[in-house]
């Protein structure tokens, strides 16, 4: 089976259409690469568009019909931590400069972006399932972002405990209201005022 899909549309061109959520593949004949993603073993579209394979490599892909946002350096955007090591994070950007992107793309945040102050180990800056407001400094595969900045940093935050959102206690410390733990985090000076509530809800539905 060289390709799988639940609904099959024709475009003007005459080729394959496929909407988001359209089985594309399986994971034993391609890897997912842009637009698609891997779910028990099938592979997914993120977006409307073009299938394309690359054999040599095993990967395949979707072109969106709707062109993809340009990134650039300086341009600030609004992303959840998805994973994280102690030297760097791994964010999920959604929003960029107010705009909302057609599918999330990854970015790296090194301890070193973090703040102009000192810090041991990321885990003093964020945890997974937080949400940043930063800047792109590095516009190229792979995006690189920074916190540096009296706007950027944290600016939703859940408790490593409870799973509780964390309330603003004093600058660079959270505090959770449920089990009354305190956490640090390098704080955005928006952090607690109501800025995007679908990022909340996101938030409380993928702990």
């Amino acid at each position: 089976m060289a390709m799988e899909m639940n609904s099959k549309k024709k475009d003007n061109s005459g080729t394959n259409l496929v909407l988001p959520g359209d089985k594309i593949a399986v994971i034993e004949e391609f890897l997912p690469d842009e637009f698609c993603y891997e779910q028990d073993g099938g592979i997914y579209s993120r977006v409307l568009g073009h299938v394309v394979t690359d054999p040599k490599k095993h990967k395949i892909s979707v072109v969106p019909t709707k062109p993809h946002r340009s990134i650039k350096n300086g341009d600030i955007g609004i992303g959840r931590v998805e994973f994280m090591k102690k030297q760097i994070a791994m964010i999920d950007i959604y929003h960029l400069n107010q705009e909302d992107l057609l599918v999330p793309v990854s970015a790296v945040l090194h301890i070193s972006e973090a703040s102009r102050r000192f810090v041991k180990n990321m885990y003093e800056v964020t945890r997974p399932g937080d949400w940043l407001r930063f800047k792109i400094i590095r516009a190229v595969r792979p995006l690189y972002i920074s916190l540096i900045g009296e706007s950027l940093g944290v600016i939703i935050a859940f408790c490593i405990h409870c799973g509780h959102e964390l309330k603003y206690k004093r600058r660079n410390i959270l505090e959770c209201l449920n089990c009354e733990h305190t956490q640090p985090r390098i704080t955005s000076k928006s952090f607690g005022k109501p800025l995007i509530r679908k990022m909340r809800l996101v938030g409380n539905e993928t702990k």
